[in-house]
């Protein structure tokens, strides 16, 4: 006859030598946080926030300067408007006018009517 071995009770003991050594790893190695740690996660926070008011600072900036670049740029057109009209009119220059003529007489001004002073 052959010799078998236990397989039941290396299970066993394979699995309870790893629950203790389980246990002792977790219950020795509990994770603290050290002063160096919580001082830096602090300057972090304070960081965080001061960064977090810059980038609201700059949108609301930018907002300010888009609102004031369209209010330039419509004054822009507009005068590209008025000089398109005027550069038309020195391109027809002697007539800009059609009904104008520069030989005819000067119109005579309208007679003065002085109305009685009344009493």
């Amino acid at each position: 006859m052959r010799y078998q071995r236990p397989t039941k009770r290396r299970g066993a003991g394979v699995l309870a030598f790893a629950a203790i050594g389980a246990s002792l790893v977790l219950t020795s190695c509990t994770c603290k946080i050290k002063e160096e740690q919580m001082a830096a996660i602090s300057q972090l926070r304070t960081e965080e926030r001061q960064l977090t008011a810059d980038i609201e600072k700059a949108t609301s900036d930018k907002s300010r300067v888009s609102g004031e670049l369209s209010t330039r740029e419509n004054e822009v057109r507009n005068c590209n408007q008025k000089k398109a009209f005027v550069q038309d009119k020195l391109n027809k220059w002697p007539s800009v006018w059609p009904d104008y003529d520069p030989n005819a007489p000067a119109p005579a001004p309208a007679p003065q009517t002085t109305q009685p002073k009344k009493r």
